[in-house]
């Protein structure tokens, strides 16, 4: 069983990467994701899938500034998304994810994008 810092470094590089497949290993099996740009929470499936389009969409991305804190609970990573989507427009987004551990797995992730700076993406995804 992996600490829960090595937990929170395998989770950000999979962010960082796209990589769904690692990102799995790291979550518990009922795992929930909350983001505050949308209505409810989601399922592994659902925001794994969304991540997965959110790359589609983007012709170039990479993560900046990451910052990771070990909280009594998980951890608290602070970053910054940017890249480019398949449109041309530039992204620049701040995040923070706060992740709650249980057993060495990751059981909750909520979520706070700034909403503004994830238009480009949001445009690329919705129109």
């Amino acid at each position: 069983m992996s600490t829960t810092s090595d937990l929170a470094e395998r989770f950000v590089k999979a962010l960082m990467t796209i990589d769904v497949d690692t990102l799995r290993t790291c979550l518990a099996p009922d795992a929930r994701f909350w983001v505050n740009i949308g209505p409810t929470e989601f399922t592994i499936d659902q925001r794994l899938g969304a991540l997965e389009l959110e790359g589609q969409h983007l012709a170039e991305h990479g993560v900046e500034d990451v910052r990771i804190t070990s909280t009594e609970y998980g951890f608290v990573v602070q970053l910054v998304t940017v890249g480019t989507t398949t449109g041309g427009e530039a992204l620049r987004v701040a995040v923070c994810l706060v992740a709650t551990v249980n057993d060495g797995l990751i059981t909750r992730v909520d979520e706070y994008a700034d909403s503004e700076a994830a238009k480009p993406l949001l445009r690329a995804l919705y129109g």
